[in-house]
């Protein structure tokens, strides 16, 4: 199993009946392939999984096709990528061939050995689902704990560093869960951190501004330009007009020669869209962190069911608080600083 990143993960749902809507919430046994796959683990005796599917078993307790049938309902509220997470139902004592078709029934993935239907339970096989969510814990990678791996001997500040391992601390999606055809929607602060002198080999350039120098520490602990040239690769990308307004706006007010230079150079690899915000970013509630700008960028990636690239992480996390979620790459933020890096003479 690839890319597990949840072991026993909760989401919440919205269900109506006769009374009116109410949420739920459930429990995930394993997120997988980096969020795109939801598995359910059983390990029970294959014939009263299946006789509890056709309405024998205990009284008030869930059969196994009810509960995967919580799961789809949940999943297509719950998207990875604009899309609803794969299911996989993971049978370890194996499945009878009715309960299989059952539960294809409901469009998941079933895995398991075909068994017969009185084949009797094995004693050893009563903790098996434990043991089997406790050996993925050895297999289970944080997103948040993820680390760029650089080449000691190289420069962190060239631009041809790339990195081993693509650093996700910051990012509400991790690099390898997003498809290789994906369109990647530029947020203004994205357009900056990679023209910036500073990400572009000048990251051991002196600044008056502790702010920049503060940055500066950042970018040769933890390089922006090679993980931008690595996500970019081979994908389309757009900006919508607001963007690529206010980053030329920004370009020409504080922008020097040779950011100005790699800023052209970057335009003519990026499609300019109109703006189209989508209905959930203009319900969004304007505070100190969602400007207008922002929900127009991040609202026009969601028309456009692309991937936003931003550093704006407090904008995604006040969306959320409002119960919106956006499709989003994090990076660290970077200014443009050709023109406020100190020379030899200013040092002195």
């Amino acid at each position: 199993m690839q890319g597990v990143i949840k072991v026993l993960e909760t989401f919440s749902y919205v269900v109506e009946d006769e009374d009116g809507a109410y949420e739920l919430s459930l429990t995930i046994d394993i997120v997988a392939d980096y969020g795109k796959t939801w598995v359910k683990v059983a390990t029970r005796n294959p014939y009263h999984l299946y006789l509890a599917s056709v309405g024998h078993g205990k009284y008030g307790r869930k059969s196994i096709v009810d509960q995967v049938e919580d799961m789809v309902i949940c999943a297509s509220q719950n998207h990875h990528m604009f899309e609803p997470p794969k299911i996989v139902v993971r049978l370890a004592a194996g499945v009878t061939q009715e309960l299989k078709e059952l539960l294809e029934e409901l469009d998941v993935e079933v895995v398991g050995e075909i068994v017969s239907p009185h084949k009797e339970e094995n004693s050893n096989k009563c903790n098996k689902q434990k043991e089997f969510i406790e050996s993925l814990e050895n297999q289970l990678t944080p997103l948040e704990n993820l680390h760029l791996n650089i080449d000691k001997n190289t420069d962190p500040c060239s631009s041809d560093t790339i990195p081993t391992e693509i650093s996700d601390e910051n990012s509400f999606f991790n690099l390898q869960s997003i498809p290789s055809n994906a369109v990647l929607n530029l947020d203004v602060s994205t357009f900056l951190a990679y023209v910036s002198n500073m990400t572009n080999g000048h990251c051991h350039s002196k600044y008056k501004e502790k702010l920049l120098m503060d940055l500066a520490e950042m970018e040769r602990a933890h390089p922006v330009k090679p993980i931008l040239d690595q996500l970019f690769q081979s994908r389309k990308l757009v900006c919508c007009e607001t963007a690529h307004r206010d980053f030329l706006e920004i370009l020409s007010t504080v922008g020097g020669d040779t950011e100005k230079q790699r800023a052209s150079e970057m335009l003519n690899r990026v499609s300019i869209v109109p703006d189209n915000p989508s209905p959930k970013a203009k319900e969004l509630e304007k505070t100190s962190k969602i400007k207008e700008r922002s929900k127009i960028v991040f609202g026009t990636g969601d028309s456009m069911k692309a991937v936003t690239v931003s550093a704006n992480l407090g904008f995604l996390r006040a969306a959320q608080s409002q119960g919106i979620k956006f499709v989003a790459f994090v990076h660290e933020s970077r200014a443009l600083t050709e023109c406020k890096e100190l020379k030899n003479d200013d040092n002195k």
